[in-house]
């Protein structure tokens, strides 16, 4: 039989039992993606991708990225087309050309998500990020999105220790540090913060935004790191020792309850003070 005391104890037990359960929940289904949807989903936009970059027939293999922008009811605008370091002027530039007129003509309205990862406070617009393989397969290429997000378990563990009043805000904080560990934001700031400026950068007066891409695995695993938008090769160097710091996804994506591949394109800024 229980002593009062034990008995007591347990009736407090029983009754905390829910609200852990309902933080439990709500930390962990911030890994759900709210971004904006492609109508069909993910599986849908992959086609849609591989299908424009098979228009003009074979090419070399390599990577392009392209951004749009969605309007508030979900219309694509504002494309762009980001060559990587050194192939401007090559056949995967009229290739990922041709791709992204393919893309301005089939790309349907997307469906608004609860929130924009990508866009900025104030801004009207969500950013998406489509990246252009002229060689995988399309069975074989990663997602741009899915349904739950890689979750970075340990990241929080990794920021400096010298990191700011903004990162204490998020690292004091279950919900904000769950969301910062399961979003491409928060892969975006944990890299800013990661970053030195190379002093040859700053001597050449480099400054820009970096864009760099890697893949997530099936089993979490950080793979295929690379730059797709380059300001300089020193701040390539550095973008890319920063991304393999980046330790692997406790939780990989997962589509339909199957864990997938996913792809992130993550814009880091070198600005001169």
């Amino acid at each position: 039989m229980l002593s009062p005391r034990n008995l007591l104890l347990a009736l407090l037990a029983l009754a905390l039992c829910p609200a852990l359960h309902a933080q439990t929940t709500t930390v962990s289904s911030l890994a759900d993606y709210t971004g904006p949807r492609y109508p069909g989903g993910p599986d849908s936009l992959r086609a849609l991708v591989c299908r424009s970059t098979r228009q003009a027939g074979p090419t070399p293999a390599g990577h392009a990225l392209v951004q749009f922008e969605l309007t508030a009811d979900g219309q694509p605008t504002r494309y762009t087309l980001i060559t990587p370091p050194g192939r401007a002027t090559d056949p995967l530039a009229e290739a990922a050309t041709n791709a992204l007129r393919y893309l301005e003509v089939h790309m349907p309205a997307w469906q608004p998500g609860t929130t924009t990862p990508e866009a900025t406070p104030g801004d009207k617009f969500s950013r998406i990020n489509v990246v252009l393989d002229f060689a995988a397969p399309t069975v074989e290429q990663a997602y741009t999105y899915a349904e739950q997000q890689p979750v970075f378990g340990t990241l929080a563990q990794l920021v400096p220790s010298r990191h700011g009043r903004y990162m204490d805000d998020i690292l004091n904080d279950p919900i904000k540090r769950a969301q910062f560990q399961s979003s491409a934001r928060g892969l975006v700031t944990f890299c800013q913060l990661q970053v030195r400026y190379p002093p040859e950068a700053l001597r050449a007066h480099q400054q820009g935004t970096v864009y760099a891409s890697f893949e997530v695995s099936e089993s979490g695993a950080i793979e295929r790191s690379e730059i797709l938008g380059s300001v300089g090769r020193s701040l390539d160097v550095e973008v890319l020792r920063v991304l393999a710091t980046l330790p692997a996804a406790t939780a990989p994506a997962q589509l339909r309850g199957q864990p997938v591949r996913v792809r992130y394109v993550l814009p880091l800024t070198f600005r001169i003070q």
